[in-house]
């Protein structure tokens, strides 16, 4: 008997819908993938697929759209001229190139940035004075507030709060349309998660002690917190420093000190990263024999918070340094401080931290 004749096969032989589903999901990010984002970028696939065609570029966009990573001052700007170009497209009616991003990015990590912006491939000198090109401007902020402010799930370093004040400013003192149903919310924003990263910074106080940053905090339903150590250094925002907690063994987790007095009204559950000193046992240790902590991302009732301050109360603690903030403990348990060098809280929130139950393998 003759073997059976191979089949062969082309991929344009494929109905145009089924191509379009295979490049839909060739497109995910690989946000779980085992390299760090700046040796293998996530978007690779879906930044090469968008040069096949236009077709097929509409077809990816909202799947690398969906969760947007901007890390730094390059990220930010790059996106701002991503959008720039976008209101061209819209301007010149150039339909099959145009996409409205606003609806298609449901998620954005913002991680460490200046403000104001200023592009990097500017010359140096150049940085010192304001042109209308700079990223800062007017126009540019119209354009990133409805980005930012029309994500349901936020993530911001500390150190980058300016950015997310100034489009709070911009919206509130503006007509800017965020296509948010305020039938619901009376808010000009949609974000309901938040997730805080890194150390506590002297922006934190500054934000909150604003109308802007204060009235945004009060809209929050889940918040996250990523810092860079577990017990954390609780420092005033004119540096006086109460105290450093310093675990020993297993001893009891206490709420961020400066998570206890935050207005979120209504805050209805937060996450904190709980870590522990062994592995799971269904793990094998490390062939090299390097330690490993473990930590899992533990979801707590708001009610464990205690009463928030009032935008007055916060005001007079900036001045004065006068306010009682209780140490809150939890009910569960940690081993020690989690290092932020170990710690890639980017990746972390990327792969989907909001939800409970998220063990965190970080070296020790």
């Amino acid at each position: 008997m003759e073997p059976p004749t191979p089949i062969s096969f082309r991929f344009s032989d494929l109905p145009i819908e089924l191509a379009l589903l295979i490049f839909k999901y060739a497109a995910l990010p690989k946000f779980a993938q085992p390299d760090t984002y700046a040796t293998k970028n996530p978007y690779s696939s879906a930044l090469s697929l968008c040069r096949v065609s236009k077709i097929v570029r509409r077809t990816v966009l909202p799947e690398l759209l969906h969760t947007v990573l901007l890390p730094g001052d390059r990220h930010v700007t790059a996106f701002i001229r991503a959008l720039r170009m976008q209101k061209t497209y819209v301007d010149q009616q150039q339909h099959d190139l145009s996409l409205d991003y606003a609806s298609r990015v449901h998620r954005m990590w913002i991680g460490e940035c200046q403000w104001p912006l200023r592009d990097p491939s500017a010359p140096f000198i150049s940085s010192f004075t304001h042109s209308a090109a700079e990223p800062d401007s007017e126009s540019d902020v119209s354009l990133l507030a409805p980005m930012i402010l029309a994500v349901p799930s936020l993530a911001i370093e500390f150190v980058s709060l300016e950015i997310l004040l100034g489009c709070l400013k911009h919206v509130c003192n503006s007509d800017v349309d965020l296509n948010v149903d305020h039938r619901n919310s009376p808010f000009p924003w949609s974000t309901k998660s938040l997730t805080l990263s890194g150390s506590i910074s002297l922006r934190w106080w500054p934000f909150m002690g604003t109308i802007h940053g204060y009235t945004f905090l009060t809209s929050i339903q889940h918040l996250t917190v990523l810092s860079s150590t577990l017990y954390e250094t609780y420092r005033h925002f004119a540096g006086h420093c109460a105290r450093d907690i310093e675990p020993r063994g297993s001893e009891p987790c206490t709420v961020p000190l400066w998570v206890a007095r935050a207005p979120f009204k209504k805050l209805q559950t937060f996450s904190m990263l709980i870590s522990h000193r062994e592995p799971p046992v269904t793990e094998c240790a490390p062939a090299s024999g390097a330690k490993a902590i473990w930590a899992e991302l533990v979801t707590f009732p708001a009610s464990l918070l205690p009463d928030h301050w009032t935008l007055q109360e916060i005001k007079t603690f900036m001045e004065t340094q006068v306010g009682v903030i209780p140490s809150v403990r939890l009910p569960v348990s940690c081993s020690r401080k989690l290092c932020g060098l170990c710690l890639d809280r980017e990746k972390i929130w990327a792969c989907g931290c909001e939800g409970p139950k998220q063990l965190v393998r970080v070296s020790a």
